[in-house]
Protein backbone atom coordinates (compact mmCIF):
# COMPACT_ATOMS: atom_id res chain seq x y z
CA UNK A 1 0.00 0.00 0.00
CA UNK A 2 1.31 3.43 -0.91
CA UNK A 3 2.57 5.33 2.12
CA UNK A 4 0.13 8.17 1.34
CA UNK A 5 -2.94 6.04 1.80
CA UNK A 6 -4.05 5.02 5.26
CA UNK A 7 -7.19 4.09 7.07
CA UNK A 8 -7.20 6.38 10.05
CA UNK A 9 -10.00 4.70 11.96
CA UNK A 10 -8.74 1.12 12.03
CA UNK A 11 -5.02 1.54 11.39
CA UNK A 12 -3.45 3.84 13.91
CA UNK A 13 0.06 4.08 15.30
CA UNK A 14 0.36 5.09 18.95
CA UNK A 15 -2.31 6.53 21.17
CA UNK A 16 -3.82 9.94 20.59
CA UNK A 17 -5.62 11.70 23.39
CA UNK A 18 -8.42 14.22 22.86
CA UNK A 19 -6.00 17.03 23.75
CA UNK A 20 -3.73 15.94 20.86
CA UNK A 21 -6.40 16.86 18.32
CA UNK A 22 -5.73 20.21 16.66
CA UNK A 23 -7.75 22.53 14.48
CA UNK A 24 -8.94 21.60 11.03
CA UNK A 25 -10.89 23.03 8.12
CA UNK A 26 -13.35 21.55 5.64
CA UNK A 27 -16.67 22.15 3.88
CA UNK A 28 -19.41 20.60 6.05
CA UNK A 29 -22.45 18.79 4.70
CA UNK A 30 -25.47 20.94 4.02
CA UNK A 31 -27.64 20.97 7.17
CA UNK A 32 -29.99 23.40 8.89
CA UNK A 33 -26.94 24.92 10.55
CA UNK A 34 -24.96 25.00 7.26
CA UNK A 35 -27.48 26.02 4.59
CA UNK A 36 -24.76 27.31 2.25
CA UNK A 37 -21.65 25.38 3.28
CA UNK A 38 -18.29 27.01 2.77
CA UNK A 39 -14.89 26.31 4.31
CA UNK A 40 -15.25 26.29 8.08
CA UNK A 41 -12.53 25.93 10.71
CA UNK A 42 -12.95 23.90 13.89
CA UNK A 43 -10.96 23.26 17.07
CA UNK A 44 -10.00 19.83 18.42
CA UNK A 45 -11.00 17.85 15.36
CA UNK A 46 -7.96 16.20 13.73
CA UNK A 47 -4.44 14.87 14.17
CA UNK A 48 -1.75 14.40 11.50
CA UNK A 49 1.73 13.21 12.33
CA UNK A 50 4.25 10.82 10.76
CA UNK A 51 1.93 10.01 7.85
CA UNK A 52 -1.08 9.20 10.03
CA UNK A 53 -4.28 11.24 9.76
CA UNK A 54 -7.00 10.85 12.34
CA UNK A 55 -10.22 12.85 12.21
CA UNK A 56 -12.62 12.83 15.16
CA UNK A 57 -15.72 10.78 14.50
CA UNK A 58 -17.92 13.85 14.94
CA UNK A 59 -16.07 15.76 12.21
CA UNK A 60 -15.74 12.74 9.92
CA UNK A 61 -19.54 12.53 9.91
CA UNK A 62 -19.82 16.23 9.00
CA UNK A 63 -17.54 16.09 5.93
CA UNK A 64 -19.15 16.92 2.61
CA UNK A 65 -17.93 14.18 0.24
CA UNK A 66 -19.64 15.69 -2.81
CA UNK A 67 -20.59 13.85 -5.98
CA UNK A 68 -17.07 12.42 -6.45
CA UNK A 69 -16.96 10.85 -2.98
CA UNK A 70 -14.07 13.12 -1.94
CA UNK A 71 -13.82 15.77 0.76
CA UNK A 72 -11.16 18.48 0.91
CA UNK A 73 -9.65 18.67 4.36
CA UNK A 74 -6.97 20.76 6.11
CA UNK A 75 -5.03 20.16 9.32
CA UNK A 76 -1.48 20.53 10.62
CA UNK A 77 -0.51 22.78 7.71
CA UNK A 78 -1.41 20.13 5.10
CA UNK A 79 -4.29 19.75 2.64
CA UNK A 80 -5.82 16.33 1.94
CA UNK A 81 -8.51 14.59 -0.01
CA UNK A 82 -10.43 12.18 2.21
CA UNK A 83 -12.82 9.36 1.25
CA UNK A 84 -15.77 8.12 3.37
CA UNK A 85 -13.91 4.87 4.10
CA UNK A 86 -11.09 6.84 5.75
CA UNK A 87 -8.46 6.71 3.00
CA UNK A 88 -6.67 9.98 2.48
CA UNK A 89 -4.15 11.60 0.16
CA UNK A 90 -1.97 14.59 1.13
CA UNK A 91 -1.98 17.04 -1.78
CA UNK A 92 -0.26 20.26 -2.72
CA UNK A 93 -1.69 23.56 -1.52
CA UNK A 94 -2.93 25.42 -4.60
CA UNK A 95 -5.12 28.48 -5.07
CA UNK A 96 -6.22 28.72 -1.42
CA UNK A 97 -6.99 25.04 -0.98
CA UNK A 98 -6.31 21.47 -1.98
CA UNK A 99 -4.84 21.00 -5.45
CA UNK A 100 -7.57 20.60 -8.06
CA UNK A 101 -8.05 17.49 -10.14
CA UNK A 102 -7.15 18.45 -13.71
CA UNK A 103 -7.63 15.93 -16.47
CA UNK A 104 -8.43 13.43 -13.71
CA UNK A 105 -5.18 13.95 -11.76
CA UNK A 106 -4.05 15.85 -8.66
CA UNK A 107 -0.53 16.49 -7.40
CA UNK A 108 1.22 15.32 -4.27
CA UNK A 109 4.87 15.38 -3.18
CA UNK A 110 7.10 12.50 -2.16
CA UNK A 111 10.73 13.06 -1.23
CA UNK A 112 10.56 16.57 -2.69
CA UNK A 113 9.32 15.38 -6.11
CA UNK A 114 5.88 15.82 -7.67
CA UNK A 115 3.63 12.81 -8.24
CA UNK A 116 0.22 12.59 -9.90
CA UNK A 117 -2.71 10.61 -8.43
CA UNK A 118 -6.19 9.79 -9.70
CA UNK A 119 -9.46 10.07 -7.75
CA UNK A 120 -8.99 6.53 -6.39
CA UNK A 121 -5.72 7.77 -4.82
CA UNK A 122 -3.72 5.50 -7.12
CA UNK A 123 -0.30 6.72 -8.19
CA UNK A 124 -0.52 7.37 -11.94
CA UNK A 125 2.72 9.17 -12.67
CA UNK A 126 5.93 9.78 -10.72
CA UNK A 127 8.10 11.61 -13.22
CA UNK A 128 10.83 12.72 -10.77
CA UNK A 129 10.66 16.49 -11.32
CA UNK A 130 11.09 19.11 -8.62
CA UNK A 131 7.86 20.79 -9.70
CA UNK A 132 5.03 20.17 -12.10
CA UNK A 133 1.98 22.22 -12.91
CA UNK A 134 -1.38 20.52 -13.46
CA UNK A 135 -2.01 18.90 -16.83
CA UNK A 136 -3.61 21.11 -19.45
CA UNK A 137 -4.36 19.85 -22.94
CA UNK A 138 -2.60 16.56 -22.09
CA UNK A 139 0.71 18.05 -21.03
CA UNK A 140 2.22 19.48 -17.84
CA UNK A 141 4.91 22.11 -17.38
CA UNK A 142 7.75 20.62 -15.28
CA UNK A 143 11.12 21.71 -13.94
CA UNK A 144 14.35 20.28 -12.61
CA UNK A 145 16.41 22.36 -10.22
CA UNK A 146 13.74 24.96 -9.50
CA UNK A 147 13.00 25.96 -5.92
CA UNK A 148 9.98 27.41 -4.13
CA UNK A 149 10.78 30.72 -2.46
CA UNK A 150 8.52 32.74 -0.14
CA UNK A 151 7.07 35.85 -1.76
CA UNK A 152 4.44 37.37 0.54
CA UNK A 153 1.78 36.33 3.07
CA UNK A 154 2.35 32.59 2.70
CA UNK A 155 2.56 32.67 -1.09
CA UNK A 156 5.52 31.17 -2.89
CA UNK A 157 7.08 31.46 -6.33
CA UNK A 158 9.31 29.14 -8.33
CA UNK A 159 12.80 30.28 -9.15
CA UNK A 160 15.52 28.89 -11.42
CA UNK A 161 15.84 25.43 -12.90
CA UNK A 162 15.33 23.97 -16.35
CA UNK A 163 11.83 23.70 -17.75
CA UNK A 164 9.92 21.66 -20.30
CA UNK A 165 6.65 19.77 -20.83
CA UNK A 166 5.71 16.13 -20.27
CA UNK A 167 2.74 14.11 -21.47
CA UNK A 168 0.61 11.80 -19.32
CA UNK A 169 3.06 8.95 -19.90
CA UNK A 170 5.82 11.08 -18.37
CA UNK A 171 7.68 11.54 -21.67
CA UNK A 172 9.15 14.93 -22.41
CA UNK A 173 7.26 16.50 -25.31
CA UNK A 174 9.28 19.70 -24.94
CA UNK A 175 12.74 18.86 -23.55
CA UNK A 176 13.52 20.01 -20.02
CA UNK A 177 16.33 22.35 -21.04
CA UNK A 178 14.81 25.85 -21.17
CA UNK A 179 14.61 28.68 -18.67
CA UNK A 180 11.08 29.44 -17.46
CA UNK A 181 10.43 32.43 -19.73
CA UNK A 182 11.58 30.57 -22.88
CA UNK A 183 9.58 27.39 -22.28
CA UNK A 184 6.30 29.27 -21.87
CA UNK A 185 6.52 30.25 -25.55
CA UNK A 186 6.65 26.59 -26.63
Amino acid sequence: MNRYIAIFITIFIGSVQAEDFGSCGYIPKKTEQYQYPEWEFFDSCAFYKAGVLRISQEHMQRLNFGTEGLASFFTSGQYFYVKPDGRFLPVIFYDNGADYFREGLTRSQKNGKIEFYNKDFELVLSPGYDWAWPFHEHRALVCKGCVLIPVERGHKALEGGLWGYINKEGKEVVPVKYNASDVLRK
